[in-house]
């Protein structure tokens, strides 16, 4: 942070801090004092004989001199305060609009591969050609029904969605499943933008449109958020229609809204377009929907006004995810000055023992105390040396005098030790409420990712090809060409998720019928030479325990997880694996086969960590800071740094790994040759994950600053 923009707003930032002013006025009440101090001691040495006023002159002069130099210390001291509680306040609404955006933005990277994903859908490819070829309309009625309780499965899975619409080539709704949105056809220009993607020739160019604004395809619902795609026919690369995706952002934004209370629950936190109009807000009754703001990337924080308040603001981009940028928004976060700088009660219970480790966490606290220590050291001297001085000629008033610059030179002291131990305890609050919420934000982040895997296994289990396709396999046998055609289909899904080293299709004695194979901008490590990879895995057997754990879920809406352990598909690494059985589309109890999906752990973890490390100033990672992630067993499951890492047993008291879900903490700790401040989070789910949903695995996270 730039100390001239705070010299700048030095005097308005003064006014909203009562703190910082009550030092200046202790300071310049003393100061007022000190002065009266010396012109007293000038009126007693122009009474004194000359040989004494020539001996005490020099002494006043020091007198003088100590205290411009204490005046320049002071103002250091003020503008140290004010730097701090400054710093505190921009990095935690600047985290909170962080937050926002890339949580909102992380969430919508993985809406562009489900649209991408879903139009290429062979059931709703082939009802589009049943539409298309005019077929009778009992036999479209029939159809559509088939799709729309399809289309009604993966909105199950995947609860983001509101609303799914399919349309043919001329915008008349073939099938939606909101029952309250009665549309039948679409004038939307976003239809035509999306049938004008050439969805073959430029592999770089999006192949889906992101819309947010108003829509005849959600008539009075406001602004919706859409991701469309063309959907073609396969054989003769025609156009056949549209489907759209309709985003639920009213209520993924108080999702986020609510977990951003696990952090100051003062700060207003809004989602603006690139016009700098409000969309989302967790304040309306401040921010409505209504409000524009100035968007300003360029500064750390500026001062805005609504309904007669003062708040302090700052505005952030997203960060991006995996070159995912997508719509033009920003984030800004804000808090009322009033309460801005309002010292929490809970700083003056703050334990004593980590106060006195974190004494010389601010170099600039330690230099300026220094300072005031020598020059309260010379004022004593000042002042025993006087005093040796007029008692060789018994001058009783001026010795009054010395006496009452060192008891000023005292309570200079007390009132320096006072500012530094509370600004002290300022930074140390604001370094362990830091360390709780950016752990709070790892297993946010992962629990979120990791909810997606979730739903994609169940999703993708129920592809009527796999389904078709394994039920012949353990009835008669498949063909290479079938065998291919598995193999594509999982190549193509694999390809959209980026966030799976492969998807595997296995019959129930677990053998592998078809794999895919990484995708080309994921690396594949193997702990030892010559594993197998690739197409080599065809044939092998997976693990029994899960391959028998996913045979016998009970529905097609349940799913298993491996544990974290090093896996053949994983190239003997560590990862979490995702699976459930594929059943036969005539009998759903019957189960032909098992799909398992192998999480990238590796990249996607260190990802999530590197996101949550805490940054300094110039918004670098902070050195010697580390983020990781362990389980209840004390193993690492991802590590930011090479003295820990995965698989081995992080060397922390285990109470820390009993802490109930969603548990939150900070505090200073030893690990290694080095002390940190601390701050754990134990994983409580997102949506249903981990919430009831059969699935229980709790993640801790734990961000450590070197202290």
């Amino acid at each position: 942070m730039d100390q001239n923009v705070i010299q700048h707003h030095k005097d308005r930032l003064l006014k909203a801090i009562p703190l910082v002013s009550h030092y200046i006025d202790k300071f310049n009440a003393i100061n007022k004092r000190w002065a009266g101090a010396i012109t007293a001691g000038l009126i007693e040495t122009g009474c004194m004989k000359t040989e004494a006023a020539r001996l005490f002159e020099p002494l006043i002069q020091d007198m003088r001199a100590t205290k411009i130099k204490y005046g320049d210390i002071q103002e250091q001291l003020v503008d140290a305060i004010l730097f701090e509680m400054v710093k505190k306040v921009v990095f935690e609404i600047t985290d909170a609009a962080k937050f926002a955006i890339n949580i909102l933005k992380r969430n919508l990277f993985e809406r562009t591969a489900d649209v991408g994903y879903l139009a290429t859908d062979a059931e709703i490819v082939s009802f589009l050609k049943t539409v298309r070829q005019e077929e009778s309309n009992n036999d479209i009625s029939r159809r559509a029904e088939f799709v729309g309780t399809r289309l009604a499965d993966y909105r199950y899975e995947y609860t983001v969605y509101n609303e799914i619409i399919i349309l043919d080539r001329h915008g008349q709704v073939q099938v939606n499943i909101d029952p309250e949105n009665r549309i039948t056809a679409s004038k939307d220009p976003l239809l035509g933008k999306t049938q004008a993607i050439d969805l073959h020739h430029d592999l770089s160019e999006d192949k889906y449109v992101e819309t947010f604004r108003e829509s005849d395809l959600c008539p009075g619902q406001g602004k919706v958020l859409v991701y469309s795609q063309k959907i073609e026919d396969p054989d003769r690369q025609a156009a056949l229609g549209t489907l759209c995706l309709c985003f639920d952002f009213k209520d993924e934004m108080e999702r986020i809204f609510k977990d951003l209370k696990q952090g100051n629950d003062q700060i207003v936190v809004a989602i603006l377009d690139g016009q700098g109009n409000v969309m989302s807000s967790n304040r309306p009754e401040i921010l409505s929907p209504a409000a524009k703001v100035p968007v300003d990337l360029n500064t750390d924080f500026r001062f805005l006004s609504f309904n007669g308040k003062n708040y302090l603001a700052a505005t952030v981009a997203t960060d991006g995810y995996q070159g995912f940028y997508g719509l033009t928004w920003y984030a800004l976060a804000m808090i009322d000055l009033e309460s801005a700088f309002k010292v929490d009660p809970e700083t003056e219970s703050l334990d004593a023992t980590a106060l006195s480790k974190l004494q010389h966490f601010s170099k600039d606290l330690s230099a300026i105390k220094a300072a005031s220590e020598i020059l309260l050291d010379d004022m004593k001297l000042d002042s025993i040396n006087g005093q040796v001085k007029a008692s060789k000629f018994q001058a009783k008033a001026f010795v009054e005098v010395l006496h009452f610059v060192k008891w000023i030179g005292e309570e200079i002291d007390d009132l320096f030790s006072a500012a530094i131990q509370n600004l002290q305890t300022t930074v140390v609050t604001s370094l362990f409420n830091d360390v709780q919420f950016r752990a709070f934000q790892g297993n946010n982040i992962a629990d979120r990712n990791l909810y997606e895997r979730a739903n994609d296994v169940c999703w993708w289990a129920l592809t009527p090809m796999f389904r078709e396709l394994l039920t012949k396999h353990g009835d008669h046998g498949l063909s290479e060409s079938e065998r291919q055609a598995l193999t594509n289909n999982l190549q193509y899904i694999n390809d959209l998720y980026t966030p799976y080293l492969r998807l595997v299709l296995a019959d129930t004695h677990g053998e592998v019928v078809a794999t895919s194979l990484p995708p080309d901008e994921l690396e594949e490590r193997f702990v030892e030479p010559d594993m197998p990879s690739g197409q080599a895995l065809v044939g092998m057997t997976l693990d029994p325990n899960l391959v028998r754990e996913a045979l016998g879920l009970t529905s097609s809406k349940a799913y298993c997880v491996s544990a974290f352990a090093p896996s053949i598909l994983y190239g003997g690494r560590p990862t979490y694996i995702y699976s459930t059985a594929v059943r036969d589309p005539q009998n759903d109890k019957r189960t032909v086969g098992v799909i398992q999906i192998v999480f990238d752990a590796e990249p996607q973890f260190q990802a999530m960590l590197t996101d949550v490390l805490p940054k300094n100033e110039k918004k670098a990672v902070l050195e010697g800071s580390i983020a990781l992630f362990a389980d209840r067993t004390q193993t690492i499951v991802a590590s930011t740094h090479a003295d820990y890492p995965v698989g081995s047993e992080l060397p922390l008291p285990n109470h820390f790994f009993r802490r109930p879900k969603g548990a939150r903490e900070s505090t200073i700790v030893e690990l290694g040759d080095h002390s940190y401040t601390m701050g754990l989070q134990v994983s409580e789910g997102y949506r249903e994950y981990k919430r009831g949903d059969g699935y229980d695995n709790d993640l801790i996270c734990m961000i450590f600053v070197p202290i």
